[in-house]
């Protein structure tokens, strides 16, 4: 029913983009004009200006042919992460890569080119459906920042979908929370050399503490990881401020929260030992959520699946995405794969099939929808 061949030009087209976070603008213009060839209008919204980015949300409506079918949100992200050099994509028996030197930008392009290709299907076949909303969003890979930004109006929806995801047979149905934090260890400088004894070494005392931490996967629900350390002027001089930076993610609000209180209380703790100072600041990313295996919005997700032959399963994942910020809207969403693999890699793929049957299930999920998924 799909364009194979347009799906995989369009894709390749929009991996040569280059639209790391914050500088979006010329893939964004780029899916506005594959809209308007689809006969969609389009639009941005601000949420540019509040990021620091050149350009916002870009937002599209399709309205249904079907009366009281639900309103489907679908969703991916335009930005990719930094790219040193140009993505150049090649095609090596039926798989799809980058030339090696970079990422391939297949997350999210591939969800970017599924859901245009997937409207374009609807249009020509002129095939049953709801009401469709589609919002593909800046800043993803920095914080969800555009989701965030976004403006809520233009979001309703009764389930959204979220093209984000890797193997086309596994359904995200949970995602965790993220927090993240920064402390600023100060301790006291003084000559290396001459009186190293008056000073207090801010790295030390951050060394000290991150060796009592935990770090890696905790459990099956739970991750911490320190990121980056950034402190010191010279050899020559005690360092006098350290800056650790870190994150903690878990299915448990609870485990979540009682891991970044370890944390605190070690650094404290350490701090005080060595007669050192710190300010620590804590910033929640977003909230974790959980669709159950027999809501509607999963029903249909795996008939759907079924429909495309693919055998689906309810999964779990690590990280997050733009529909952990549409779940705390209110709108029950759910991550569906194309067949992205090792993304932010160089060794990023997608075979040129699972793009195809993943785009496939995303137009069966549209017309069972106006089925009511029954």
């Amino acid at each position: 029913m799909l364009n194979q061949k347009r799906l995989v030009s369009r894709f390749l087209k929009l991996v040569k983009i280059p639209s790391v976070s914050r500088h979006e603008k010329a893939a964004a213009l780029e899916v506005k004009k594959q809209l308007k060839k689809i006969g969609l209008s389009s639009f941005f919204d601000n949420a540019g200006s509040h990021i620091g980015g050149d350009c916002g949300n870009l937002y599209a409506k399709v309205k249904g042919t079907v009366k009281d079918a639900p309103v489907i949100l679908l969703n991916a992200h335009i930005d990719t992460i930094i790219v040193e050099g140009k993505i150049r994509p090649v095609v090596r028996k039926g798989v799809i890569y980058s030339d090696g030197s970079t990422i391939l930008g297949a997350d999210c392009k591939t969800g970017v080119a599924a859901i245009l290709e997937a409207l374009a299907v609807i249009k020509e076949k002129k095939l049953p459906h709801g009401d469709i909303k589609v919002c593909f969003t800046v800043a993803e890979e920095i914080g969800l920042l555009g989701a965030k930004n976004a403006d809520a109006r233009h979001l309703k929806a009764d389930m959204g979908f979220a093209v984000d995801g890797g193997s086309i047979d596994k359904i995200i149905s949970r995602a965790p929370s993220q927090v993240k934090f920064k402390a600023r260890i100060h301790g006291k400088a003084s000559h290396a050399g001459v009186h190293p004894e008056h000073g207090i070494n801010a790295i030390k005392v951050a060394s000290e503490a991150i060796s009592k931490i935990k770090m890696g996967r905790l459990d099956k629900e739970t991750t911490s990881n320190i990121g980056i350390i950034e402190g010191g002027h010279a050899t020559n001089i005690v360092p006098d401020l350290v800056i650790v930076k870190g994150e903690v993610r878990s299915h448990s609000r609870r485990k979540l929260k009682r891991h970044m209180h370890i944390i605190t209380r070690v650094f404290s703790k350490t701090c005080r030992k060595r007669k050192a100072f710190m300010r620590l600041k804590v910033e929640p990313v977003y909230q974790s959520f959980r669709i159950d295996e027999g809501s509607k919005i999963m029903r249909l997700a795996v008939k759907a699946a079924k429909g495309a032959g693919i055998k689906a399963r309810a999964a779990m994942t690590g990280g997050g995405s733009d529909a952990n910020i549409f779940n705390e809207l209110g709108i029950p969403s759910l991550i569906l794969g194309v067949g992205n693999h090792n993304v932010h890699t160089s060794k990023e793929c997608v075979a040129i099939s699972d793009l195809a049957t993943g785009t496939g299930a995303i137009i069966d999920l549209i017309t069972k929808a106006a089925d009511n998924g029954k």
